[in-house]
């Protein structure tokens, strides 16, 4: 999914609605509308904690607003999304309305802090990512914003050990199940990535002298053209087509080269240009033969 999918991750589990302003109430109003077809005082009155004339004024607010986008439906005692509905607040796309429903689903986010009210049950793929301490998260994020260097205990993959490494950590990445931060190591004089969920210990020690501009992979801009899989049938072609949003029958994916790895990975088109399971094919291979080469891949 989003790719998280995973943009809306947030640390507010415990969060408890808070005395928004009225420009955030009627954005509430708005979203319960396009979303859920339906909204009444009561539902501002639970979530924000304010009183039931603050929040008839809302709703009037609201109609002032946008008086063709809902009607009252007496019976119903609640405001009803007329079929002409459109926003004018906030501008909800159905990404958007998705990732916020996967992140209740999941627990990232708090029910009671989410303009979410109903929502439909929901199945979700287990997150098996290695979970990440807070303390050392924290000194991550510390050390990045304030060009610092971290002495880490690190648990690499081709190390039964754990090994000492002194990092400059500039920049977070994601390849949709877990997190690393993007750092220059000390001892292999080389920028790579770090796996939160392995660093076991950090402490911030001094000034870095790494420039984070020096770090080409992470800034130089690199396309993967992705095209259908050439054994489809045209009809099979064209739901791929409609599926990736390609244009003239290709999707270009404009990646940080130090990124294009995950992507691909995430695509099945890492060790293969083709997966017919995806229904994908990587149609410029021969031009990224430098990135192949880096990662030794090439055949």
């Amino acid at each position: 999914m989003v790719s998280v999918e995973k943009r809306y991750v947030l640390e507010i589990k415990q969060r408890t609605p808070a005395r928004w302003g009225q420009e955030r109430r009627l954005e509430f109003i708005e979203f319960r509308l396009q979303w859920e077809g339906r909204v009444n005082r009561g539902d501002l009155v639970d979530f924000f904690g304010i009183s039931i004339p603050q929040a008839s004024v809302d709703f009037a607010r609201y109609r002032e607003l946008a008086p063709e986008n809902a009607t009252y439906d007496v019976l119903e005692r609640a405001y009803i999304a007329s079929k002409s509905f459109s926003p004018v607040l906030l501008k909800v796309s159905p990404d958007d309305y998705l990732t916020r429903l996967w992140a209740v689903s999941s627990g990232v986010e708090a029910e009671n802090s989410s303009f979410l009210g109903w929502k439909p049950e929901t199945g979700l793929v287990a997150d098996q990512a290695r979970p990440v301490d807070g303390e050392i998260l924290r000194t991550i994020l510390a050390a990045t914003r304030d060009r610092k260097i971290v002495r880490i205990k690190y648990q690499s993959v081709s190390s039964s050990s754990i090994s000492c490494r002194n990092i400059s950590p500039h920049a977070l990445g994601f390849n949709g199940s877990r997190w690393h931060a993007r750092a220059f190591c000390h001892e292999r004089n080389a920028f790579r990535d770090f796996v939160l969920g392995r660093v076991r210990e950090a402490l911030i020690q001094g000034t870095s002298p790494i420039d984070p501009a020096s770090d080409s992979d992470w800034h130089n801009m690199i396309a993967a053209v992705i095209v259908p899989h050439p054994k489809l049938s045209d009809d099979q072609r064209q739901i791929i087509e409609a599926d990736y949003c390609m244009t003239d029958g290709k999707l270009i994916l404009q990646v940080q080269e130090a990124m294009l790895f995950y992507n691909l990975e995430h695509l099945g088109l890492l060790n293969d240009t083709q997966n017919l399971r995806k229904g994908l094919a990587l149609a410029n291979r021969s031009e990224l033969k430098s990135f192949y080469r880096k990662h030794g891949l090439l055949d």
